[in-house]
């Protein structure tokens, strides 16, 4: 009989140490032999939990990229609008040699503003539109393309779902994608035209500055489905990881009111059982007598 509440002393010591662990480390479930199924699980949903946590870093970076992109492209809009009232202005036969020579000297200014949003680089001074050549810049001071073979870079955000975070500058202010003449050229032979008072090559100038345009809006109008959707993901990424960690912390983490709990009724049956062995050590030292 003694040697059995020995053994019950023992266990009550051990749990009373666990309830004391689980409440001081906040974690109720620390290896598998405790639970195997609810370990099984929680160590799944972890591991998943950091996965989605990878795609939200991801969307994240995605959409400060393609921000900045944006802006961009905006501002080169605006360039390529005003780029094309000064084709149709200057094709206008009341144009004297003055006002021509202030609307090239425009075009000028247009075509390096036009170089630079081409050319910009993000914080950490990589090319925004360099795609897999992010070190290279897209353009020189003649407007030549220099990125030759890039390709768009892509990056996963979801399971089954990727933007576009790196495009490629031909892609965009090229005459025709990875080919053609770029926008810089085409302002270039626009302001010698428009200084030379060339009407001849004034409709194919437009047209040109027209291509580019098209593109540039077609491009903004891609970087706006891709935010977009890089919303929907990050509001049904953020709403499965808040399920999932309350599932995870349901399987791992420790109730204080039930260990509380838990911790006194411990307390009380060692109390109990530590008055019944003396008890009993007293009958047997009496016995001996």
């Amino acid at each position: 009989m003694f040697q059995q509440g020995l053994q019950s002393l023992q266990r009550q010591q051990s749990e009373m140490v666990r309830a004391q662990t689980d409440i001081s480390t906040g974690v109720k479930l620390r290896s598998a032999d405790q639970d195997p199924v609810a370990f099984g699980q929680a160590s799944q949903l972890t591991s998943q939990q950091a996965r989605v946590d990878q795609f939200l870093r991801s969307n994240d970076m995605a959409t400060g990229k393609i921000e900045s992109q944006e802006t961009r492209l905006a501002g080169s809009e605006d360039i390529l609008q005003r780029v094309r009232e000064i084709a149709i202005q200057a094709n206008n036969d009341i144009n004297d040699s003055v006002s021509r020579g202030a609307l090239a000297d425009e075009l000028a200014s247009l075509r390096e503003a036009l170089a630079g949003q081409a050319n910009a680089k993000d914080e950490r001074g990589e090319y925004l539109f360099s795609g897999t050549r992010a070190g290279q810049v897209p353009y020189d001071a003649a407007g030549v393309d220099q990125l030759g073979a890039a390709q768009p870079v892509d990056l996963q955000v979801g399971e089954s779902d990727s933007v576009t975070v790196n495009r490629v500058a031909s892609d965009i202010f090229n005459t025709t994608p990875t080919s053609g003449r770029s926008a810089m050229q085409v302002i270039d032979d626009l302001e010698a035209a428009v200084r030379a008072d060339d009407k001849a090559a004034y409709e194919g100038l437009q047209n040109e500055v027209d291509q580019v345009l098209d593109r540039v809006i077609t491009s903004r109008g891609e970087m706006g489905n891709d935010l977009s959707k890089l919303e929907r993901l990050r509001d049904d990424q953020n709403a499965w990881s808040l399920s999932n960690k309350e599932s995870i912390s349901k399987l791992r983490d420790t109730d204080l009111a039930e260990a509380i709990t838990r911790l006194n009724e411990n307390y009380l049956t060692l109390q109990a059982t530590q008055q019944s062995m003396a008890k009993i050590q007293q009958l047997s030292l009496f016995n001996s007598i």
